[in-house]
């Protein structure tokens, strides 16, 4: 019979789990979420509180209501973590990824930012919680907690890597593509899983299931296994429950993985239809208020943009005329939002002005460039132009980028979804651009991977997302890469 002290050590190892280091304790990945979790919350307490000492002391001379304070940070901290909670944000997955999803952070931040001055107003706290304060900590907070997740997730990283979260040893049995996924390999190890090891099976016979059965008993018995993840494609009902007979002789748990179209699928937003369940596969084009925030960030950019560049674009236009015979701005016949067609307008940077049937694509030292036009296009400047096009609502300043529509005509019918690009009104830069999916496209690869960028911003917009794609672009403009 084991001694007592024997007795505990089982336990303890069986519920905190054992690192590969011998004689090391690790630590669940529920108690490391729950403690990020708290990292935060005490953080914006603490931003609160010192937000508001520095705040009194500077304008007042005296340290104030602290109890106040420590309420707003305590309402504050209460809202943020759980709305990012709910998001998933604590899960060991999310804590690992790279980059730090500042987006999010910040969405959430002006969320609560919202809530709490609602609150506020509705009940009459505005004489304890000063203004001064409240922005003061409003500015320090965000910008703290987005310094503090990036650290969050170095240590997150470093925690999985080195295996002071404790493993979860689980053992893989299935299809051979679905078990060897590097994408799905990659997500058990950043959540915290162990992969003891992964069996490819063959679904020909019953008898190659059984094969594949008594190779994962003989595996789990020989190995500290805890749980066994079946991967195996959802259409195979047969098979799994044929599997599943065989592996009840094991006294462990066995959990069904989503195999690669359902795990695309649950990716997506989910929502009803009336009660019931549904997922969004397909984003409608924008809701009013989305469409109405666009509109109007488009339209104050675009104004303010073209009264402070007004000198530049008209020296441009005169050095146009003065250069080489032909009009200042080039225009061209592209389709924008919903297949409607639209009047582009650009610096003319070539000696054609092609716009029918057949446009040409401009090609790296094309001859038809003038020596004028070779800076306009690597420097982007002849885009500006298209700030008339935004003001006008044919464009919006982050979009899909419209092409020739002869271009149009040709790609539509090779790429299957190409006409979904038009859910959304054109840009003058957007995330294929920002991802070095720009100039010439010899080949249709090139045109699928920059549409499958153009769907995914579609599928995703924001305004944070219109922000960093347009500083994206500011900088790249530096780089003269386009042609």
């Amino acid at each position: 019979m084991a001694s007592t002290h024997e007795q505990v050590r089982s336990a303890a190892s069986r519920f905190f789990g054992a690192s590969r280091k011998s004689g090391s304790l690790a630590i669940p990945a529920r108690f490391m979420s729950a403690g990020f979790a708290m990292g935060d919350f005490t953080t914006i307490m603490l931003c609160a509180w010192l937000a508001g000492l520095a705040y009194h002391w500077q304008t007042f001379s005296r340290l104030g209501s602290e109890d106040a304070y420590v309420a707003t940070g305590a309402v504050f901290a209460s809202l943020f973590v759980l709305r990012m909670h709910a998001r998933g944000y604590y899960s060991m997955e999310r804590l690992t990824a790279r980059p730090v999803d500042l987006t999010e952070i910040v969405s959430t931040w002006l969320m609560v930012v919202g809530i709490c001055t609602g609150l506020a107003f509705m009940l009459k706290v505005g004489g304890e919680v000063s203004r001064g304060f409240f922005l003061v900590f409003v500015a320090g907070g965000v910008a703290t907690i987005c310094c503090l997740r990036a650290g969050t997730q170095r240590i997150a990283r470093h925690a999985v890597t080195a295996h002071v979260i404790a493993d979860r040893r689980v053992l893989l049995l299935g299809e051979r593509s679905e078990v060897f996924s590097v994408g799905l390999q990659r997500r058990l190890r950043a959540s915290g899983y162990r992969i003891i090891d992964a069996i490819p099976c063959e679904f020909r016979s019953n008898a190659d299931i059984a094969t594949c059965a008594a190779s994962a008993i003989s595996r789990a018995r020989s190995e500290p296994v805890e749980e066994i993840l079946i991967c195996l494609s959802w259409s195979r009902f047969d098979d799994l429950e044929d599997l599943l007979k065989r592996l009840r002789v094991l006294p462990l748990p066995a959990l069904v993985v989503a195999d690669h179209r359902v795990r695309n699928l649950l990716s997506k937003p989910v929502t009803q239809v009336g009660s019931v369940l549904a997922l969004e596969v397909q984003r409608s084009p924008l809701s009013l208020g989305e469409q109405a925030a666009k509109r109007a960030f488009d339209v104050v950019v675009a104004a303010v943009a073209l009264l402070a560049l007004a000198p530049l674009l008209a020296g441009v236009a005169v050095a146009i005329r003065l250069g080489s015979p032909g009009p200042a701005l080039f225009r061209q016949t592209r389709i924008g939002f919903s297949g409607r067609r639209f009047q582009i307008y650009k610096f003319r940077t070539m000696t054609v002005q092609d716009d029918g049937a057949v446009v040409r694509q401009a090609t790296r030292d094309d001859r038809r460039v003038t020596r004028l036009g070779r800076f306009l296009r690597s420097s982007s400047i002849d885009e500006l132009p298209q700030l008339l096009n935004v003001l006008r609502g044919e464009m919006s300043l982050v979009g899909p980028r419209p092409h020739a529509l002869a271009h149009d005509d040709q790609y539509t019918q090779m790429i299957a979804n190409y006409a979904y690009r038009h859910h959304m009104k054109p840009g003058i830069t957007g995330l294929a651009q920002t991802n070095k999916c720009r100039g010439e496209t010899q080949t249709v690869d090139k045109m699928e991977q920059r549409v499958g960028y153009d769907i995914q911003y579609i599928n995703s917009w924001s305004i944070w997302l219109d922000l960093k794609l347009i500083f994206a672009t500011a900088t790249q403009v530096f780089k003269h890469d386009a042609y």
